[in-house]
């Protein structure tokens, strides 16, 4: 019984040794210059050989890195314009003589805003359902403004798993006008009440 669980964890180890993963340089804003760098002090050159797209096209190649001193050098990469991760590979003649990472390219320069949208909505939500519980509708204008807030988010910055523009626009438009019904409505109960 002993040597299944030996084997076992040796087989996870194995396993996770051999799917070694690149390190990631950040996530980055779309359409905004990212700045890519390197630190090698025995380094003469260090260049990118290539930086690929999400569809794994290339979008620049054989680029040479400009000196910011102090071994560290830089290349201003002006095309994110697509979204997703993108792969950089270089070379040079000292450190490590290649180079390999990832930047991920997303609407606000956040990643996982999904998880903060979701939480913002439920809270939202779950305000206006207390405030038709307690029949305030003051409760209700108060987790409309939940809903606007997310709404707008959505609109000024997307959502990162949406790639399409169309879903995201959509989806934020119908937050921010469901946010502004209930704003709306509880706002007329409530002026209808106290007249």
């Amino acid at each position: 019984m002993c040597k299944k669980y030996l084997i076992f964890f040796i087989t996870i180890l194995l396993i996770g040794l051999a799917t070694a993963q690149l390190e990631t340089f950040g996530t980055f804003k779309q359409n905004q210059a990212i700045r890519i760098s390197q630190v090698c002090s025995d380094a003469t050159y260090i260049n990118i050989s290539s930086v690929s797209y999400p569809n794994s096209s290339v979008a620049v190649s054989g680029i040479e890195m400009t000196s910011a001193g102090n071994g560290e050098v830089y290349y201003d990469f002006n095309s994110a314009t697509a979204l997703g991760r993108y792969d950089v590979r270089g070379i040079s003649d000292g450190c490590e003589n290649t180079f390999a990472f990832y930047f991920d390219v997303t609407p606000s320069g956040f990643y996982w805003t999904t998880g903060f949208y979701i939480l913002i909505l439920i809270l939202s939500v779950g305000i206006i359902i207390l405030g038709y519980y307690v029949q305030d509708a003051w409760v209700v204008v108060l987790g409309s403004f939940g809903l606007i807030l997310i709404g707008l988010f959505i609109l000024f910055y997307g959502i990162v798993n949406v790639r399409d523009t169309a879903y995201t626009w959509g989806l934020g438009i119908i937050t921010l006008m469901l946010g502004t019904y209930f704003g709306v409505k509880g706002t007329f109960e409530n002026l209808s009440v106290e007249l």
